[in-house]
């Protein structure tokens, strides 16, 4: 009688082991790869114990010459030990020499011999299609091979499959997530913007096991900045306006990247740029400089941009209020707002609404509605969730509050609220259409202190706002009334 639960024990240390020696394949690697020659002799002991992994790294390592001077019949002899393993691994990479001539002689007959041994157990592709993906895979390692400016295509299409349901294929077929993320980092050194960008985009993908992911990610994606790619600049700029990612929020340093950025043309750079200064939220709202550069954004294809400047043109922003307009630009950036029922009606009465505001000041409210938890990887311990809300129509921007955060134990923390313009209009719509309070709007603070993320009061101890387009001190004119 079979013993189930034995079979599976057994199964389970198998694979275990299986993962540790490929980690520890992966570490020698990463060793090796920084110049560290020790760390090759510990890959070739565990080749010459008949590990698979081992055998088809030192095919990889004596193919591309990593830290080792190229040779060709190394690569193929460590490449087709590890396809008689079994076929896991290796007998596609050994049959890419002798299919596309590369170093030996073409030999179609030993290349067939070395694909027909690759193990196609899991692999539910019929015969056809994966001759067409294993022509176009290798027939663009070979491309790239030849012309190093072929090589962020090849890599580009290797993350597609392996991030599309094709990890296990791919992996047969010669190229790991480890491979293809080794393979990125040799040829980036190189410092070709694009392929240092991509290999930033590999580590946040998962293509490498590191505890360190996001810092190693950072890294990469800086030295892109560095080297002028526009999208890595523009990450930058995301990551240090919101503090994502273990990043500490820095306005100057995200203004840096996003204006290098956009002048390069990038359109989420265009974007983002002109959201901060629409929003006001970190810098001074500048609805003249939002507009220009939603204007750019548009022209790139930006469907934010296009939403930003319909909304710019219903609530009469930099420019004087145009329904009929407001509607178009909704439309180009596929938003809702423009279609809702009565929109053209309500844009224009708002705007007489707004005209009518004169110097009366809102009665504006402030509460706390919300505490939410950073995890491990954020540089905050937690975020409190501020509302702050209008009791009429009449631009409410660059709104800034200044709070004394008290927590249970009496200990108090200086925090600045700052809240993007409200109260506008009367659509109740957001900018894509859904529905939305116009005359409330909220911020999130950042906490690093885990003493402020319990039960908390506070205390204002300075407001102010722009209304209408004029500076008031809302606290002072007893306007603002904190609700606890």
């Amino acid at each position: 009688m079979l013993n189930y639960k034995g079979i599976g024990l057994v199964l389970g240390l198998s694979i275990a082991t299986a993962c540790h020696a490929a980690d520890e394949v992966e570490s020698y690697y990463r060793t090796l790869a920084t110049g560290e020659m020790k760390a090759l002799a510990g890959i070739r002991g565990l080749a010459m114990a008949k590990n698979p992994e081992a055998l088809a790294r030192l095919g990889f390592v004596y193919e591309y010459g990593i830290s080792v001077p190229v040779d060709v019949e190394k690569a193929i002899n460590n490449y087709t030990q590890a396809c008689d393993l079994g076929g896991y691994s290796g007998c596609y990479n050994a049959r890419y020499f002798y299919q596309y001539a590369s170093g030996v002689e073409k030999n179609p007959t030993l290349a067939q011999a070395l694909a027909d041994k690759a193990n196609k157990d899991g692999i539910y592709v019929d015969a056809p299609t994966l001759n067409e993906m294993v022509d176009e895979i290798y027939t663009a390692k070979a491309a790239a091979m030849k012309e190093p400016s072929q090589r962020l295509a090849f890599l580009q299409m290797l993350m597609s499959y392996a991030n599309t349901g094709n990890e296990l294929l791919i992996s047969r077929l010669g190229f790991t997530k480890s491979d293809i993320i080794n393979l990125s980092e040799f040829w980036a050194k190189d410092n070709d913007p694009e392929l240092t960008l991509l290999v930033g985009q590999l580590y946040e993908a998962g293509f490498a096991k590191v505890v360190n992911k996001d810092a190693i990610k950072m890294t990469w994606y800086r030295k892109a900045a560095e080297l002028g790619q526009s999208d890595a600049q523009t990450i930058l700029g995301i990551l240090y306006a919101t503090g994502e990612k273990g990043v500490k929020p820095d306005i100057q340093q995200a203004l840096k990247w996003y204006e290098l950025a956009a002048k390069q043309g990038n359109k989420d750079a265009l974007t983002q740029l002109g959201e901060l200064y629409y929003l006001g939220e970190q810098v001074d709202v500048d609805y003249a400089k939002a507009f220009k550069l939603f204007e750019g954004a548009k022209e790139q294809g930006s469907t934010l941009a296009w939403r930003y400047l319909g909304w710019m043109y219903t609530n009469g922003q930099y420019v004087q209020t145009d329904c009929k307009m407001a509607a178009d630009y909704f439309d180009q950036g596929q938003s809702r707002v423009g279609r809702i029922e009565g929109f053209l009606a309500t844009c224009e009465k708002d705007k007489q609404a707004r005209e009518k505001a004169g110097n009366d000041l809102p009665a504006l409210t402030l509460k706390h509605v919300g505490t939410f938890n950073g995890s491990k990887n954020d540089s905050y311990a937690c975020q409190l969730h501020l509302q702050a809300d209008t009791n009429r129509i009449g631009e409410v921007a660059n709104m800034r509050v200044a709070l004394n955060v008290i927590n249970r134990e009496g200990a108090v923390l200086k925090k600045n609220a700052s809240f993007a313009p409200f109260g506008m209009n009367t659509l109740n719509r957001n900018l894509q259409g859904y529905e939305y309070n116009s005359f409330s709007n909220t911020t999130l603070l950042h906490i690093e202190d885990k003493a402020f993320c319990g039960v908390l009061t506070f205390e204002i101890t300075d407001a102010t706002a722009k209304i209408n387009g004029k500076e008031v001190d809302v606290l002072k004119a007893g306007r603002l009334t904190l609700v606890q």
